[in-house]
């Protein structure tokens, strides 16, 4: 298996380079992102899906460019696949030969089916845990969708509906939102009954773009699309009111300038598909079609799935950070053995007992990106990398409580920015609590085991180590209720 892998996906609208570096067999993290607004579609879908040469040369010699960019990574293996505008192209030979003979570049044009189940792969591999879902990605020339039950892929589906193939059919025609509508409701008959869902996956730039304006008006407050979630019914009009605007009337939307040329079109098409699914939820997804091409390929030998309680995030900080590995699964046994013997006076549901673990098994790789004192640097760049398989308030609690335990206390400006995503204050404080002395306790980089017992108020940790450091920080260590804190040596 390369270590590095390059994947371009080369849409109706953009094409885009990501370079993915593997860390262990299957964790990985991003080094190389590129973006190229290209529009291979353009003018297309006026001529019967025809690519103008004009259009031809910019993605030639864009691909130009992204090869050498993987090349400069020594990337030794590339993936290219190609989606709407390539496979309704009556011409596409023309292009796919000359890239071919010229740059040695076999491009993969993938169907509908294969594109919408690249999508669902990623969202089942890269999402908080979910059991059925519909993934809805809008492209610049088709929708995917594919139906998610019982954690399996059951059913895709393609529609050919784009936000460029609308612009230049609509929109760009002086025909607005109604006659739109009208086409896309016709289109939306292809959609058997079994894809509506409670919960809606939205892939592409359009959901994406309009996730960012519902998180900037409710004033959400952490800065991370991947996993954002809201209810559908409270933004329909927003939605709506977003596709029947003019191009002038935009800028009253909290949206970039950059989506200003499709996000009507795309609107369009999600409001209308939303009517027929009647989500309750949409949960936003920043992984699609490039990340499921990547998963296909190094999960092929296990059934394109993680391993159960297997996180690609946790795995790729340790793989690249942890100097000390076997420590840091220590940690994590110390943190779990302190919460089991505390959980029933703060958490009697075992809510946060995951969020701790994590916190505590990546404890050692905080305090090494903290070794300056700079604990905030440390506390984002942890967020920024939590960036698979957890909900926004899991991440967040993770990251808090690691940020919290350099000090033993919370901090009260970063709870206030951060409380709707948190547990109660109380419940933070004997999180805190736990992981501040479970990090005195493994200060003394022994491996030594580690048993604790909660009875009338006394807190017991018994270890066959003297752990003199951890007696002396102890002391000073901030409790969240009235106990005594014992440590002892045992046989």
């Amino acid at each position: 298996m390369a270590k590095r892998t390059t994947i371009i996906d080369i849409g109706s609208n953009s094409m885009t380079l990501v370079i993915y570096e593997k860390s262990s067999r299957f964790a990985f993290h991003l080094i190389e992102k590129v973006r190229s607004s290209v529009r291979i579609g353009e003018n297309a879908y006026l001529d019967d899906g025809a690519l103008t040469h004009e259009a031809m040369d910019r993605a030639f010699y864009t691909l130009q460019d992204f090869i050498q960019i993987a090349k400069s990574y020594k990337s030794r293996k590339i993936l290219c696949v190609a989606t709407s505008a390539l496979r309704d192209a009556p011409n596409r030979r023309l292009f796919l030969t000359r890239v071919r003979n010229e740059l040695n570049l076999n491009i993969k044009v993938i169907d509908g089916k294969h594109e919408a189940y690249f999508g669902a792969l990623a969202a089942l591999n890269l999402l908080p845990e979910f059991h059925e879902a519909t993934t809805v990605d809008i492209g610049g020339g088709s929708t995917e969708l594919a139906k998610i039950k019982n954690g399996k892929i059951v059913d895709t589906l393609s529609l050919n509906l784009g936000t460029v193939r609308l612009k230049e059919l609509f929109f760009d025609r002086k025909k607005g939102f109604k006659e739109a509508s009208a086409y896309v409701k016709e289109a939306l008959k292809e959609i058997p009954e079994h894809f509506r869902s409670d919960k809606i996956i939205g892939i592409g730039g359009t959901i994406r773009a309009l996730s960012k304006a519902i998180m900037r008006l409710e004033k959400y407050p952490l800065d991370t699309l991947h996993a954002f979630t809201y209810p559908y019914e409270k933004h329909t009009k927003l939605i709506k009111k977003i596709a029947r605007s003019g191009v002038l009337e935009l800028k009253d939307f909290p949206i970039s300038s950059s989506r200003y040329d499709t996000i009507r079109e795309g609107s369009t098409i999600f409001y209308q598909l939303n009517k027929f699914l009647k989500p309750e939820y949409v949960m936003t997804s920043k992984a699609g079609v490039r990340e499921g091409v990547y998963l296909h390929d190094i999960l092929r030998n296990a059934n394109h799935r993680f391993p159960h309680n297997f996180n690609v995030s946790v795995k790729s900080l340790l793989d690249r950070f942890a100097l000390l590995p076997r420590h840091c699964t220590h940690s994590q046994r110390v943190a779990k053995s302190i919460y089991d013997a505390l959980y029933k006076t703060f958490d009697s549901d075992k809510q946060y007992r995951r969020a701790l673990s994590i916190s505590a098994k990546l404890l050692l790789i905080f305090n090494r990106f903290n070794i300056y004192s700079n604990s905030d640097y440390s506390f984002f760049y942890l967020l920024e990398n939590l960036n698979f398989q957890f909900s926004h308030e899991e991440k967040l609690l993770i990251a808090v409580l690691l940020r919290f335990s350099q000090t033993g206390k919370v901090n009260n400006g970063i709870y206030r920015t951060y409380k709707p995503l948190l547990p109660d204050l109380q419940t933070l404080r004997w999180l805190t609590f736990i992981l501040t002395l479970t990090e005195a306790i493994v200060r003394n980089k022994t491996l030594t085991p580690v048993q604790a017992s909660y009875d009338t108020k006394v807190l017991q940790i018994c270890s066959t180590e003297e752990l003199f450091l951890a007696k002396e920080v102890i002391k000073k260590i901030k409790k969240p209720d009235t106990f005594a804190v014992k440590v002892e040596k045992c046989s």
